[in-house]
């Protein structure tokens, strides 16, 4: 007995550790996605990141004031350094580099950089002497506001540039729906197949498990063998062919072969009927039909309350796989207007100029905010219906 109880507090350690270590599995990518959400791409491609980037959350104000060089300081003839220079726009295009807004405070025309569509055209300023010669050259970020024009005098010392970069998200906001990315688009669309899907698959679901388990009837068993074998089959194995029966049939570009299928849910009715088999009782059962319920109304009335536990419990799996489901709706829908987040999300990799990856994270970690908010609010039925499932009274 003394060794039984020695051994206890290490397999409890054991078991903590254990799921500690689990947790830590799902929580790290989770974390890393919100991380890469504040850092820009250029931020992202230097490497992996333990912390949000700079300027994450706050925006930065850079002011140039021209200035360059004294080249006379070298031989002692600072005479010969000029005062002012010339302005040139290098790269600069008025309409596709450069446009022309109202300041709405001094009412006074600006110049302001846009982004431009080629990367390689890097828009910058630069300072040239009478003789031409380049005295200093500025680079510009996207919307900096320009002060001085085209071959315009300026002194040393003159401010000729402000530009505000603002913070990471904000950022990796406007390039996530700067594009076309209808994100709340996506958002209802995503929540109408997985809410549509998931309850369907977990009434049909439970009411086959019910009939599963109440009823008795020849060929039972092997339709339950034959669920625990479709169970195992993978997805993929059958995907092409399912595909094909939904073209003939017309309902390709529909919302239905990703709602329907769900109906047939082998691995929910195996975890539903294991649930009943550990807390129905067929006495119950047989109490309502002498009281005069049916079989409809005993079901919805009196066994759905009872096995709760299991069907949050795996409605929280279906609602996050159908949430993220990516191929088959890929494969199934063609119009744009019906895509599903994940699907929106993904469309970004394919942009002509530049994958904007921090938009893209940043989409992923707005992505994972519903399936969050459904697992907290679902979560506490968990653990209930995991353990009330394997305990036999």
């Amino acid at each position: 007995m003394s060794i039984g109880r020695s051994d206890t507090p290490i397999k409890r350690y054991f078991i903590h550790g254990l799921m500690l270590f689990l947790g830590l599995l799902a929580v790290i990518p989770i974390y890393v996605v919100l991380i890469n959400a504040t850092r820009t791409t250029e931020q992202i491609n230097t490497g992996l990141s333990i912390l949000p980037g700079n300027n994450a959350f706050w925006s930065s104000t850079r002011e140039i004031n021209v200035d360059w060089a004294l080249p006379g300081q070298e031989t002692g003839n600072i005479s010969e350094v000029p005062d002012e220079g010339t302005v040139r726009f290098l790269d600069l295009i008025m309409g596709t580099t450069l446009k022309e807004v109202q300041n709405r405070k001094t009412k006074q025309p600006e110049l302001i950089v846009v982004k431009t569509l080629t990367e390689s055209r890097q828009p910058r300023i630069a300072i040239v002497n009478s003789q031409g010669e380049t005295l200093a050259s500025y680079n510009l970020t996207n919307n900096a506001v320009i002060y001085v024009k085209n071959g315009e005098k300026v002194k040393r010392g003159h401010l000729a540039v402000k530009s505000t970069t603002p913070a990471n998200v904000v950022h990796n906001w406007r390039a996530l729906t700067g594009r076309g990315f209808q994100i709340w688009q996506g958002f209802s669309n995503s929540a109408f197949i997985s809410i549509s899907a998931t309850v369907l698959s977990i009434y049909f679901s439970a009411l086959t498990a019910y009939g599963l388990h109440i009823y008795r009837f020849r060929g039972r068993m092997l339709i339950w063998a034959i669920i625990l074998v479709i169970m195992m089959l993978p997805g993929s194995l059958t995907f092409i062919g399912f595909y094909q029966f939904m073209a003939r049939i017309k309902l390709t570009d529909t919302y239905l072969p990703l709602i329907l299928p769900g109906i047939a849910a082998a691995a929910t009715v195996l975890f539903i009927r294991q649930y009943m088999v550990s807390i129905l009782s067929k006495d119950l059962i047989d109490a309502a039909r002498i009281d005069g319920a049916g079989e409809f109304v005993t079901f919805n009335v009196i066994i759905l309350p009872m096995i709760i536990p299991a069907l949050a419990a795996q409605a929280i799996f279906t609602f996050v796989g159908s949430w993220n489901n990516f191929l088959t709706p890929f494969v199934i829908i063609s119009t744009q207007s019906k895509y599903t987040l994940p699907m929106l999300i993904q469309a970004l990799r394919g942009d002509i100029y530049r994958t904007e990856f921090g938009g893209i994270y940043l989409g992923i970690a707005i992505s994972l905010v519903p399936i969050i908010i459904f697992y907290s609010f679902m979560s506490r039925f968990i653990i209930s219906g995991l353990t009330m499932g394997g305990i036999k009274e």
